[in-house]
């Protein structure tokens, strides 16, 4: 069962250059950011061990949903890479289309008429 803590991360990743928290991402909505909650932290036995990173689990804050962080490849400040982790995916802005650009028109000119004509009704 996973507990909902109320807690901060205190080991979060950090950005060797700026300082800043590493940015996480949710698998299961793909929100991301650098508040999440930790959902459930289990202590390894011995404090010894190898990478306790692998028993955090965070609250995701839009699904609730718990996941295992993991991390954008660049700092979102500075741009420093990291070496591993996701990759940022870009925006690709699509161009209109002839026909994008004949419903604008044809609604500029629909509501141009509607108002010629209701001047023409409407006036003394």
């Amino acid at each position: 069962m996973i507990n909902r803590n109320s807690g901060n991360w205190a080991a979060w990743p950090v950005c060797p250059q700026c300082q800043a928290r590493r940015e996480a991402q949710c698998p299961v909505c793909s929100a991301s950011g650098i508040d999440f909650r930790l959902a459930d932290f289990e202590e390894p036995e011995d404090p010894e061990e190898g990478d306790s990173n692998a028993d955090v689990l965070l609250l995701c804050s839009t699904c609730d949903e718990p996941f295992t962080p993991k991390f954008y490849r660049r700092c979102a400040d500075c741009g420093h890479d990291f070496g591993g982790g996701i990759e940022r995916e870009e925006i690709v802005r699509e161009e209109l289309n002839s026909r994008v650009v004949l419903v604008i028109v044809a609604m500029v000119l629909l509501l141009g008429g509607l108002f010629a004509f209701f001047a023409l009704v409407l006036r003394d």
